[in-house]
């Protein structure tokens, strides 16, 4: 396995140029929520140091945790997506005829795709009736709640968007080539899924890489 084979994303399926496309900016997202989350880590671990030796606190740690982990939830959505690591019951799916296979396929691309459209619709509402009353959470900080929420909805809308492609992809190979259909937007196979858990670190004969 080249450097350059274990450095690359283990679960985007193979040869899929919309995937290769949105890949980067998903990739920057995850780094950047990750950081935060690094960040929220050390100052809740100085929280409970300094309330433990020094009897003192800082205010509003775990109010910053609770926005960070539904932020961190809807920008995650997307690269879930593009790893497919969203969950799909397909125990039956490998005895069903192809043309079935493929049209179930292209269903569950578009019908994920419905369902991101209609969350980051409902995202919206959410966050207009906030810019509507000004409100503030009910904290020590007074967060003005429109900053998380717009976070926490523009991780919806870029996961709308990245679902809406992929759907208008998925029907798009339905009607000109339903075998790379099936490969960019099947279940994944079992050698796939192992890829996705090992993070493509395990070379063809099965060792660890050390």
């Amino acid at each position: 396995m080249t450097d350059k084979e274990r450095t690359a994303p283990a679960a985007r399926p193979e040869g899929n140029p919309l995937a290769r496309r949105l890949e980067p900016p998903v990739r920057w997202m995850q780094i950047a929520m990750g950081w935060c989350l690094v960040g929220i880590c050390l100052a809740t671990t100085y929280e409970i140091l300094a309330r433990r030796l020094f009897g003192s606190s800082i205010q509003g740690v775990n109010e910053v945790g609770a926005y960070l982990l539904a932020i961190a939830s809807t920008w995650g959505f997307s690269a879930a997506l593009l790893q497919r690591a969203h969950s799909r019951v397909d125990f039956l799916f490998q005895y069903f005829p192809p043309l079935l296979q493929s049209v179930l396929n292209m269903l569950a691309s578009v019908s994920l795709a419905g369902l991101a459209i209609f969350s980051a619709w409902q995202g919206w509402r959410v966050l207009s009736d906030t810019l509507r009353w000004q409100a503030h959470a009910a904290t020590p900080l007074q967060t003005p709640l429109w900053i998380p929420q717009s976070l926490w909805l523009a991780g919806l809308v870029i996961f709308a968007g990245v679902a809406a492609a992929f759907a208008a992809h998925a029907l798009i190979l339905m009607f000109t080539d339903r075998r790379r259909l099936d490969r960019f937007y099947g279940p994944p196979s079992l050698k796939e899924q192992i890829e996705i858990e090992t993070q493509g670190t395990l070379p063809s004969d099965g060792r660890a890489v050390l």
